[in-house]
């Protein structure tokens, strides 16, 4: 029998991330939500299109890590980490 994902990542950002975000601040803890953020708030900095598939194909935890940092970096890079 095969076991069905789960319904939520993991948390991927402990503590999770505050960000800038169009409606306000965000709290990102898992790559689910990273994802959301990020396609409903792009930004051209860093590699987006990247990230995304990062973020879309994070199903191993070397990939989920990668995505992790992707994210984070692409937040960065965009301004949008709160202090």
């Amino acid at each position: 029998m095969v076991t069905p994902p789960p319904l939520s990542s993991p948390a991927a950002f402990a503590p999770p991330l505050r960000l800038k975000g169009a409606d306000g601040a965000a709290l990102i803890g898992t790559l689910d939500e990273a994802q959301v953020f990020a396609e409903t708030n792009p930004h051209p900095a860093g590699d987006y299109e990247g990230m995304i598939r990062r973020l879309q194909g994070a199903h191993i935890a070397e990939d989920r890590t990668e995505a992790a940092n992707a994210f984070r970096w692409w937040c960065e890079a965009n301004g949008l980490l709160e202090d």
